[in-house]
């Protein structure tokens, strides 16, 4: 569906914004996910005059889309909106703050997000960190590397030597236990499988090396297994709906052309490849082997074999 222009009735979006009489009212008419999508900055005004008021009181549902639409027209007046959300917390606030940054993103990332994300990674609440360690791994820049890694530090750190506290169990009751347990692993995978960097064989091992706690060791080990086997395997499937576009590649899943061409643009020149595009064969699979095949021989990557297994 194609974004909404200048054209579109700005009268339809309007009675989208009704008058809030209090807090707690959600009337039925309210669709906030259509407005964060397409509609204009001009309507910006009257939803920043309903919103302000709202901020950290609003149901999640509500105020995450409104603030992504803010994001989208207006990221100048949407940072200092999103860090009051941020910042909202305790009696009287909805707590939508702790996975306010994931829920934006999803819906419209801008660089603004990878600021305050990199603020929040050392949030005293460990799920609004964890959060934010979730957000820079799938949108963030390159430069959100190094603040993961001493993120990631210190918090081994913290842990170092107690690590049975957190051999914790969802069954046992959520307590702070489970929530830091949650940041580690956020941190680790956030590293592992960033979008915007290539955590290779080394990198893992010295992820590993940096903790004792078992749950981070049991999923580095799964990584690192995916880089045993060499040449490297490349599983490209695209069969159409309701699966759609897969790949992986070492311990990288990707879900469109365009992430797997930028994931493979971060191995080194010279890197060899086994492609494998495993049945049903479908005509949009061929083009996504095509595809692959000329975007490593542009980075100097070679595909040593091919075959149909995945």
């Amino acid at each position: 569906m194609p974004a909404c222009s200048a054209s579109c009735p700005r009268k339809r979006f309007r009675r989208s914004i009704p008058r809030w009489p209090s807090t707690s009212w959600q009337p039925t008419s309210w669709k906030p996910r259509p407005i964060s999508l397409y509609a204009t900055a001009a309507i910006l005004p009257e939803v920043l005059g309903k919103l302000d008021g709202l901020i950290g009181k609003w149901a999640c549902a509500s105020q995450d889309p409104v603030l992504a639409y803010v994001l989208r027209v207006s990221p100048e007046q949407a940072r200092p909106r999103i860090e009051r959300a941020m910042a909202a917390r305790g009696e009287g606030f909805t707590a939508c703050n702790r996975y306010l940054l994931g829920a934006i993103s999803e819906i419209h990332y801008d660089p603004v997000l990878e600021d305050i994300g990199l603020q929040s990674l050392d949030d005293p609440d460990p799920q609004v960190a964890a959060n934010a360690a979730t957000m820079l791994g799938r949108f963030g820049s390159a430069a959100a590397e190094r603040a993961l890694w001493e993120r990631y530090a210190s918090w081994s750190a913290t842990w170092k030597g107690r690590e049975a506290e957190l051999a914790v169990l969802f069954a046992e009751g959520v307590d702070d236990r489970i929530h830091q347990l949650g940041l580690g692993e956020s941190l680790m995978q956030a590293l592992a499988t960033g979008k915007s960097w290539l955590s290779d064989e080394t990198k893992l091992q010295r992820l590993s090396r940096m903790t004792s706690v078992p749950r981070l060791r049991e999923g580095l080990e799964r990584h690192l297994k995916a880089w045993e086997q060499r040449p490297l395997g490349i599983v490209v499937s695209d069969t159409g709906p309701p699966l759609g576009f897969r790949a992986q590649v070492a311990q990288y899943e990707l879900h469109d052309m365009g992430s797997l061409e930028e994931k493979l643009s971060q191995f080194p020149s010279g890197t060899e490849f086994v492609l494998r595009i495993p049945p049903p064969e479908s005509r949009a699979s061929d083009e996504a082997g095509t595809r692959v095949r000329e975007s490593l021989g542009a980075h100097g990557m070679v595909v040593a074999a091919e075959s149909a297994s995945p």
